[in-house]
């Protein structure tokens, strides 16, 4: 291949991952679910996914799991954060980040985001910009991956509505005492 087929294979492969929106599930897979699993060990085990409690490894920069052979590491990484918080509170920060997805030793996907943080009197304001996919070689992952993460959710979802159902029965009760059911 010439150097300009490699380049458009390249960015051809990039969009697919871009249009596969993989940045986007592997960001909620660790941001929203993995990098609280340390603590949820400690406090609250029953909110990890059964299947891969077991088989859970963790470190400062990854997390990795196992289902069934295939053995799933995600690293984060952040870069160094620019701009600070001036004495009245007001200012940006943005930070680099890098996530990669591992399986079974094999780096397989890549990519960049900005954390960016805007600081105002009232609060910080926290916004995260998807970036450049920097590593994606495409296969059966793909499908597997977004399936995790709908697990994990469902998990979570499950843990979270049982134990909520004594107060929503409360709830109900009194609903239906005050209006004469």
């Amino acid at each position: 291949m010439e150097p300009e087929e490699i380049r458009a294979e390249i960015e051809r492969r990039r969009k697919r991952a871009i249009d596969l929106k993989l940045r986007e599930t592997l960001w909620t897979l660790y941001n929203s679910h993995l990098r609280f699993y340390a603590e949820h060990l400690k406090k609250d085990p029953k909110m990890i996914d059964p299947s891969i409690k077991d088989t859970l490894e963790l470190s400062n920069s990854f997390v990795q799991f196992r289902v069934e052979t295939m053995t799933y590491r995600v690293f984060h990484k952040d870069g160094p954060t620019e701009g600070s918080p001036g004495s009245n509170f007001q200012g940006t920060t943005r930070t680099p980040v890098t996530i990669a997805l591992l399986i079974n030793d094999e780096r397989v996907f890549e990519f960049e985001l900005k954390r960016i943080v805007r600081y105002t009197p009232e609060m910080p304001l926290f916004n995260e910009v998807m970036d450049n996919v920097t590593c994606f070689i495409e296969g059966p992952w793909v499908t597997e991956i977004a399936e995790h993460l709908e697990r994990i959710k469902a998990h979570e979802k499950c843990v979270r509505e049982t134990r909520q159902a004594p107060k929503l029965q409360q709830k109900l009760r009194e609903d239906m005492k005050r209006f004469g059911l």
